[in-house]
C-alpha cells in the first residue's frame, strides 16, 4: 500500500517534491540511502532481495519512485525486477529519458506504477496488463496509491490530494514538519498511509522526502527508518 505524494511546481524554491511512503513486509531486506551507482550517480535505498530500489535520485535531479500494484507483492513472476526498473530509470540524464526507458521495459515486469519527476517535467508510467500508459503530469500535486493512476474511487487518493491541496494553496513552501505529518495519517485499512504490523507482517517500512531545487540541484533527502508518525528523520549528506 506504498503511497507517493508529487508536489510539482508547486514552490518557486523546490520545484519538485516527493514524499513517499514505502509499505513492505518487515522481514524483507533493505538497506538505507547510499549510492547504488556512481557512474551515473544514483542515490537511493537498496531492495537487498532485488539489488534495486523504490525510490531515489540521480545527479541530474531526476526523482524516481514506484508503487505495486495490489496482489502483486513480492518476488519472482517477471523478466526483471520492479526495483531494476527505478534504478535503470535513473540511469537516465531527464525524467522524459526515463519516461522512454519505463515504457519500453514494462511489459516484461509485474504492474507497478513509476512516478519521474525532474524540475520541467513529471510522468507517470504505468504497467498494467502487459501494456504500459504514460500520464504526463501537469503543475500542482498528484498521487500514486497501489491502485491504478486516477482510478474512480480511490478514496486514499482522494484523501491524499485533499490534504495536499490544503499544504500548497498559499505557494509557500511548508516545513518538512508539514510533509511528515502528510506520511504519518492513520486510518482504516486502505487509507492509512503510515501502517503498523498488526500480526501481518506488513507496514511501513520507510519513508522519504526529496527536494529537487530548479537547476535540478538535490536540496534536502530526508529519510526515516519505520513508520512515519513516531520515527526519526534524518537529513542524508547532499551526494552530489
Amino acid at each position: 500500500m506504498c503511497t507517493l505524494h508529487l508536489f510539482f511546481k508547486c514552490f518557486p524554491e523546490a520545484p519538485v517534491i516527493l514524499a513517499a511512503n514505502r509499505d513492505e513486509l518487515v522481514t524483507r531486506p533493505w538497506e538505507p540511502p547510499a549510492f547504488l551507482s556512481k557512474f551515473p550517480p544514483v542515490f537511493g535505498p537498496r531492495d537487498t532481495a532485488s539489488n534495486g530500489t523504490w525510490c531515489a535520485v540521480n545527479g541530474a535531479g531526476v526523482v524516481a519512485a514506484l508503487a505495486n500494484h495490489e496482489g502483486t507483492l513480492g518476488s519472482g513472476g517477471s523478466l526483471c525486477s520492479r526495483g531494476f526498473v527505478v534504478k535503470e530509470a535513473l540511469g537516465h540524464g531527464s525524467a522524459r529519458e526515463a519516461m522512454e526507458f519505463a515504457r519500453a521495459i514494462a511489459p516484461a515486469c509485474k504492474e507497478y506504477t513509476l512516478l519521474l519527476a525532474d524540475a520541467g517535467e513529471a510522468f507517470v508510467v504505468e504497467s498494467a496488463r502487459g501494456k504500459a500508459r504514460v500520464h504526463t503530469l501537469g503543475e500542482g500535486v498528484h498521487v500514486v496509491t497501489n491502485k491504478l493512476f486516477d482510478e474512480p474511487g480511490d478514496e486514499k487518493a482522494r484523501l491524499c490530494l485533499e490534504a495536499m491541496g490544503a499544504l500548497s494553496k498559499t505557494g509557500e513552501k511548508p516545513p518538512a514538519s508539514a510533509f511528515i505529518n502528510l506520511l504519518s495519517r492513520h486510518g482504516s485499512f486502505g487509507e492509512a498511509l503510515c501502517v503498523h504490523d498488526d500480526g501481518s507482517g506488513f507496514a511501513t517500512t520507510s519513508s522519504s522526502i526529496i527536494q529537487i531545487g530548479p537547476d535540478g540541484a538535490l536540496l534536502s533527502y530526508l529519510f526515516c527508518e519505520g513508520p512515519p508518525c513516531g520515527g526519526k528523520f534524518v537529513e542524508t549528506l547532499s551526494p552530489f
